[in-house]
C-alpha cells in the first residue's frame, strides 16, 4: 500500500484531469515516481485504489439529466378494458347467484348478452 495515499491520489486526480485517456499502466509508472511504495501494489490494485476512485467521484459529482416520464393517465384502451372486465364480472356474479339448475340454464342461455357487451367494447377500442 502507498505510504502517502493522499499525495498519490492528488497526483492521479491532476493527471486524469489533464489527460483523461491516459493508460492505467502509464499512470502507474508515473505514480511510482511520486511514492515508491506504489510499486508494492499490482497494476490491478493500483487501478482500484486510485484511478477508479477518482473516476467514480467525478461521475457522481456530475449531475445526470432527468428523463421525462410520460404522464400516467387512463387511456381509452384502459377504459374499454375496464368495461370488458365489468361484463365478465357481471356474468360470473349471475352464474354464482343461480340457486337452481333452471337459473343456471337461464344465465347460460343469456350468454350472448355478455358477449355482445364485450364485442361492443372491443370494437369501440379499435376505433379510438
Amino acid at each position: 500500500m502507498a505510504k502517502n495515499e493522499t499525495k498519490v491520489m492528488r497526483f492521479v486526480e491532476k493527471e486524469l484531469a489533464s489527460n483523461p485517456q491516459i493508460e492505467t499502466s502509464a499512470l502507474y509508472e508515473k505514480a511510482k515516481n511520486v511514492d515508491s511504495s506504489v510499486a508494492d501494489l499490482s497494476l490491478r490494485q493500483f487501478n482500484a485504489r486510485f484511478p477508479l476512485q477518482v473516476k467514480r467521484k467525478k461521475s457522481l459529482a456530475r449531475p445526470r439529466p432527468k428523463r421525462a416520464r410520460p404522464a400516467r393517465r387512463k387511456s381509452a384502451t384502459a377504459n374499454h378494458r375496464d368495461a370488458v372486465r365489468e361484463a365478465f364480472l357481471r356474468f360470473a356474479e349471475d352464474l354464482t347467484s343461480a340457486e337452481e339448475k333452471k337459473d343456471l340454464v337461464r344465465v347460460l342461455a343469456g350468454v350472448d348478452k355478455y358477449v355482445d357487451q364485450v364485442l361492443q367494447q372491443t370494437s369501440a377500442s379499435r376505433g379510438s
